[in-house]
């Protein structure tokens, strides 16, 4: 039973009010745990992270008072959606490459703390935690019917003309065929394997499930329905059955199957949680998960995936192209591969620019773009400077930033009173600098202008 909750509704990036006293017990050294909360300038901030979930102390315990729970309930400060963006960046055919990408710098996208008690929240708490399960369901499936489904075996019967399958079953042949004078007739005892079994049983019915869940909240998404699509096919000769809590005690995933175990633990969670109707102020009724499990996303990283995808599906294909994801450009000249680079020096090896954008034809880099999430009105020093290194190394001719917003725009420029800056360097001729503010909503047309 989750216990009752005292909440604490908050903004990433944002500094915690010194007057509550239940920071004084949060354990700060523990960023991870505690969704990144951590000490600056002597004062405690959140970081780059929304969610919803417990906060710990130096004992790893979750803070109480009075057998209340203090909850968190971390929001975006620049008004992102983060289940938006998250549809976004599922739907990109790059997805793959970025989540192993991540697991390769022990990163992640997001988190969903399966293993802790759910969280009742207040009806009029925004709770969208059970799209973000859905969306990782159908991508932790896809990639389970991928590997292959568990088969189990099981022992089977039948009556065979003119051959023998296993053993003969001496006893029923003798009954229904040598008394019936079909000695050409043979009944047979053989092992066979099957598909059908209450693990994938589980695992279809859930991702229906969450098929329900995303049919409702999202608008059709072409990469999501082909996942769907995937695993209903891999799972088709599993019958469907309705679910009961009690089954998930009589699964066996070990051995081979172990990659199991995770998706039936979020199977588990996904099945038990309790929705409830009630009425909205505009009289319509909701029906809504007022439980969450724990979750978090790292609004940085989600960030800077939904401005490749958003540039992606912007650009005009024939004329240009984005680099592929984390592609590393090496310093050295000639050089390709990591292990043929100098050894012992300070140098850097290679650097990785979050988004280049190139001539389709040429291959010539045209616009280099760095994502930023954070505040795009104030000056920081090794941001300029990793950018400026990037137009040197790329010899481009238009650099910029991406930060987020509540709508989408270019920024203008007061001195200059146009979309860009003209910036002085001896290497390029004009080299334009642009300020991209991208929302929640995507505008070609505001995107188009970096290309002109």
């Amino acid at each position: 039973m989750a216990r009752e909750i005292i909440p604490h509704e908050l903004k990433d990036w944002s500094p915690l009010s010194k007057k509550d006293k239940v920071w004084a017990e949060l354990d700060a050294t523990n960023s991870e745990l505690n969704f990144g909360i951590h000490k600056y300038n002597d004062c405690l901030w959140t970081s780059g992270f929304v969610g919803v979930g417990r906060i710990f102390n130096k004992k790893k315990m979750s803070i109480q008072t009075k057998g209340k729970e203090h909850i968190i309930i971390i929001s975006s400060r620049y008004g992102m959606n983060p289940w938006k963006m998250l549809e976004e960046v599922m739907a990109d055919d790059e997805y793959d490459s970025y989540v192993e990408e991540l697991e390769n710098n022990e990163k992640f996208l997001f988190k969903v703390f399966y293993d802790q008690p759910v969280i009742r929240l207040a009806q009029d708490n925004q709770n969208d935690g059970d799209l973000l399960y859905a969306l990782s369901y159908v991508n932790s499936c896809y990639s389970l019917c991928k590997k292959g489904l568990k088969k189990s075996m099981f022992h089977q019967e039948e009556n065979y003309t003119a051959k023998v399958r296993g053993k003969i079953n001496v006893k029923k042949n003798i009954r229904k065929n040598t008394c019936r004078g079909r000695n050409d007739r043979f009944f047979c005892k053989y092992i066979n394997f099957t598909e059908d079994n209450i693990e994938n049983q589980i695992i279809k019915a859930t991702l229906l499930k969450c098929k329900a869940i995303l049919a409702k909240r999202f608008e059709e998404n072409i990469e999501i329905t082909r996942r769907v699509s995937y695993c209903m096919n891999t799972l088709r000769r599993v019958k469907m059955v309705k679910i009961r809590m009690s089954d998930f005690s009589n699964v066996s995933v070990s051995g081979l199957y172990m990659y199991y175990k995770p998706l039936l633990r979020q199977a588990r969670c996904i099945y038990s949680q309790k929705y409830f109707s009630y009425a909205a102020e505009d009289g319509q009724t909701i029906t809504k998960s007022v439980f969450t499990i724990p979750y978090m996303i790292n609004m940085e990283t989600l960030f800077e995936f939904y401005a490749r995808m958003m540039l992606k599906k912007t650009i005009e294909h024939n004329k240009y192209e984005l680099d592929s994801y984390s592609k590393k450009m090496f310093l050295q000249k000639g050089i390709s591969k990591i292990e043929e680079t100098e050894k012992g020096i300070h140098l850097m090896p290679y650097y990785i620019p979050d988004i280049i954008i190139r001539d389709s034809i040429t291959k010539e880099p045209l616009v280099v773009i760095d994502a930023k999430y954070k505040s795009h009105d104030r000056t920081v020093r090794t941001d300029s400077l990793q950018l400026m290194s990037y137009v040197l190394l790329t010899g481009v001719n238009r650099c910029g930033f991406v930060f987020p917003g509540a709508q989408t725009e270019i920024k203008q420029m007061k001195t200059s009173g146009t979309d860009y800056l003209l910036l002085q360097t001896p290497f390029v001729a004009e080299l334009k600098y642009y300020e991209l503010i991208l929302g929640n909503i995507s505008n070609e047309k505001v995107l188009e202008k970096l290309f002109l």
